[in-house]
């Protein structure tokens, strides 16, 4: 007696699919790596594929800055899985360098600096027009000491960025090495700051009042890394350190 053939399931087919197609999504090693902290990477990965309501994604809700500030389990249960995400090529073509500006925003206000650099190069190789930083996009924040440091951050960036760029690092791999020392580094286009952060206003002293005595001074600034010594920070009230923003 012949045994009928199993019927395959769209299920069945989207695994075998995944697992003979090559394409530059890399589907089998994004499944790989859902499988960290997905029960269920298949259907994970298919969730990616949905826009809603649009194909990026959006910002995420945003938490209070004074429950942000120093609080390292609020920000790991924020962070979830973007070690793996950051990973997925479908994951990345749906983010944006607002999003990216939130998370490094989230890493300093939560203390936990070593996150910024990781974040800050994942922001670097994202080569696309988009991910250029003159296009990060006004968020509007209404929060106005969130907004500042946002504002901050992608002043910084965009200095950091340069200087990467006048070392001979590319955004786009790459790089030009210098056979000796004396060698010139050649000419580079350099990132520019978007334009909506020149109109971002220092933090008012009152806007601070609320928050723990601990995390501002004398003079009502915000004291986010104890003898910061960054002037773009320093002309919001803001006294911090971006050493981060310069790993390579």
């Amino acid at each position: 007696m012949v045994r009928p053939r199993p019927k395959l399931t769209w299920w069945m087919r989207l695994r075998r699919f995944i697992r003979h197609y090559h394409s530059p999504l890399r589907l089998r090693s994004s499944i790989v790596r859902l499988r960290h902290n997905h029960s269920q990477p298949y259907l994970a990965l298919l969730r990616l594929f949905v826009p809603f309501p649009t194909w990026y994604f959006p910002v995420p809700q945003q938490v209070p800055l004074k429950d942000l500030l120093g609080n390292a389990q609020i920000l790991a249960d924020r962070r979830g899985d973007i070690v793996n995400l950051r990973t997925i090529p479908l994951w990345r073509a749906r983010d944006t360098p607002l999003r990216s500006l939130y998370r490094l925003y989230e890493y300093m206000a939560s203390g936990v600096y070593p996150l910024i650099g990781a974040e800050t190069e994942y922001f670097w190789y994202q080569y696309r027009r988009n991910w250029a930083l003159q296009m990060i996009e006004d968020p509007r924040d209404s929060d106005p000491v969130r907004y500042a440091i946002l504002a901050c951050l992608a002043e910084e960036l965009v200095k950091a960025f340069n200087w990467r760029l006048s070392i001979g690092m590319r955004r786009n791999r790459q790089h030009i090495h210098r056979t000796t020392d004396d060698d010139p580094y050649p000419p580079f286009t350099p990132e520019i700051t978007p334009p909506w952060t020149k109109d971002v206003p220092p933090i008012d002293p009152l806007l601070t009042a609320d928050l723990p005595s601990t995390m501002v001074d004398p003079q009502g600034k915000l004291i986010l890394e104890q003898d910061g010594s960054s002037q773009v920070f320093a002309k919001r009230n803001i006294i911090t350190d971006i050493g981060w923003l310069y790993t390579i």
